[in-house]
């Protein structure tokens, strides 16, 4: 029996009624809302700067003003290196050429997306919605995994390391809690009520404990090790680490009581500081929302709230750790931002049209069949390999998610 074989019995073996129904779990993106699914993250942030229903075959088919806070205590950090290194001068962004997109198995059942991947673009992590309602589900070279899913509703693998340790949370009730999974198990995490969004190859997990948008920004060591509180700045309350570079830079949100969070770093050695608010259209940005971090740079939205009329403008930017300084990004990209290696960035259009952006070049990524929204979830760390799912609307499934992957050279 094949490992594809396997995983499809694991599934038609899943319990009829899951744990319980799940009150979380929203149909589209949450693109503006602040339930933003952290979804990367394959591009890992090495030698950063100072510092996550599907039809039944395969198919291929051509085509994130600068402050200092003192905290308390220092972060801990997984590395001895405190040393800045700038990025190496840019060289010429090539463009992908050849994409293609193939939709994943998932034996009989139709309804499913991929939720992360990891930097090799071999593993693959994502949720299927049999009768007896969601599961999460993995894939290697684009066959998928006999692993056991994660407990819980509203369950979803946040992110996977090179080898194949996937992170993720789910819930019990009202409450959540945060799992690994290093293979053939799923264990929750030390902490209690918490989420994980996000681990390096090191094995360091990054998230939050306590309640959704109450908790406060954590790190674990290791899958076993007990959960760290990472330290807010002076009159901040809450917050939530969102990746991890493989230097165990950790990036993510903050926020005071009854605001919004805004970009956060733990650097490694233990300093930390806000990210600087970026200039847009004259004006200095309300907030800024990192997606993913690679290779010293944060990707993500400038936030800005016009006061005029009361509305809401976003404009897509990286940030480079080490000059401190903000890109504006060829064109806007709807979230999650996922930057690469070699310079390609991952998202979306207006359109919802998943595309490449390579320097100032929109390289528009195939679509599969005849969908025409999509969402996407992870980029490899050399760029070539790609994932999401589709977000059509129809009147048989009321949103048709298929799961994808692209792959272009």
């Amino acid at each position: 029996m094949s490992e594809e074989d396997r995983a499809v019995q694991l599934l038609r073996t899943m319990p009829d009624e899951p744990p319980s129904p799940s009150t979380i779990d929203i149909p589209r993106t949450m693109a503006e809302g602040r339930r933003r699914r952290r979804a990367r993250r394959w591009s890992g942030g090495v030698a950063l700067a100072a510092v996550t229903a599907v039809a039944a075959g395969g198919g291929t088919v051509a085509v994130a003003a600068l402050r200092e806070p003192a905290p308390p205590t220092p972060a801990p950090s997984p590395t001895a290196s405190t040393v800045a290194a700038a990025p190496a001068p840019a060289a010429a962004v090539p463009v992908p050429k050849d994409c293609t997109v193939t939709l994943l198995p998932s034996g009989d059942i139709r309804k499913a997306l991929v939720t992360s991947g990891d930097p090799s673009g071999r593993y693959l992590a994502g949720r299927v919605y049999p009768p007896s309602g969601v599961h999460t589900v993995l894939w290697k070279d684009g066959v998928l995994q006999p692993r056991p899913p994660m407990p819980g509703a509203d369950a979803s693998w946040e992110d996977i390391n090179s080898s194949g340790v996937a992170v993720g949370s789910s819930y019990s009730g009202e409450v959540q809690y945060a799992y690994v999974s290093p293979g053939k198990s799923v264990t929750r995490l030390h902490g209690g009520e918490a989420s994980a969004a996000a681990i390096n190859d090191a094995g360091v997990i990054a998230g939050a404990l306590g309640k959704p948008y109450e908790g406060v920004p954590a790190m674990w060591p290791s899958a076993s090790a007990a959960a760290v509180e990472l330290p807010l700045p002076a009159g901040y309350t809450a917050g939530a680490a969102e990746a991890i570079g493989e230097d165990g830079t950790i990036v993510g949100t903050v926020e005071k009581k009854a605001t919004e969070g805004t970009g956060y770093l733990w650097l490694p050695g233990g300093a930390t500081r806000l990210m600087p608010m970026p200039t847009v259209e004259g004006k200095r940005a309300t907030l800024f929302w990192p997606d993913s971090l690679s290779n010293g740079w944060v990707y993500g939205r400038a936030v800005l709230d016009l006061q005029e009329d009361g509305s809401r403008r976003f404009t897509s930017y990286r940030y480079n750790i080490a000059t401190n300084k903000y890109e504006k990004l060829a064109t806007p990209l709807g979230p999650p931002a996922i930057g690469a290696e070699n310079g390609w960035i991952l998202g979306t259009t207006g359109r919802y049209e998943p595309v490449l952006l390579a320097g100032k070049k929109v390289v528009q990524l195939p679509r599969y069949a005849t969908m025409k929204e999509y969402q996407v979830t992870a980029l490899s760390a050399d760029g070539k390999t790609a994932a999401g799912y589709t977000t059509d609307t129809d009147d048989t499934e009321g949103v048709a998610n298929r799961p994808l992957r692209w792959t272009c050279r």
